[in-house]
């Protein structure tokens, strides 16, 4: 492939999945700019495996694969450094104009997220905001889709059952 052809193929997936990268991160790190940042090295990435000719079966895998590498390896360093200033859900933004009620509940479910661990944190937002299916979640974690729809089950149950909005 020429040059032309090798950025088409990125712009390409650029478009349509940088913003579902950034959710992504942002989810992870609950810092917007350091999402940011992480998108960004995340398509860096991405285009030396399209520089490189190196085969991508599957670009969107691939991408949260990177992204999730690169989050783990800032929680890595993050231990080692001392707590942030900001280190809560602060960041995310509310794009619309939202009532108090509609903020309430949006505040709840975030303190509710919070409480749960890493992977069902993961699994809700790969499955319910990003729309995977259990199969493509499966991949990405290198599990059975059977085992990932069994994980989904239990995390949806315990944010139900944590959650106490009336």
């Amino acid at each position: 492939m020429d040059q032309k052809e090798l950025e088409q193929i990125f712009q390409e997936t650029f478009h349509q999945y940088s913003d579902a990268i950034f959710r992504f991160c942002i989810v992870k790190v609950s810092n917007q700019p350091l999402a940011e940042d992480m998108t960004q090295e995340v398509f860096m990435r991405y285009w030396q495996y399209v520089r490189e000719g190196k085969e991508i079966s599957n670009a969107r895998s691939l991408l949260y694969t990177i992204a999730n590498n690169l989050a783990k390896d800032w929680y890595k360093r993050k231990k080692a450094l001392p707590l942030e200033e900001n280190d809560g859900h602060q960041d995310l933004l509310v794009s619309v104009e939202t009532s108090p009620e509609t903020m309430a509940v949006y505040q709840e479910l975030l303190r509710v997220i919070d409480e749960l661990d890493e992977m069902d944190r993961e699994l809700i937002l790969l499955r319910h905001v990003e729309g995977f299916d259990p199969k493509d979640i499966a991949e990405l974690y290198k599990e059975s889709p059977n085992v990932i729809s069994v994980r989904l089950n239990r995390a949806v149950g315990k944010l139900k059952e944590h959650y106490t909005y009336e």
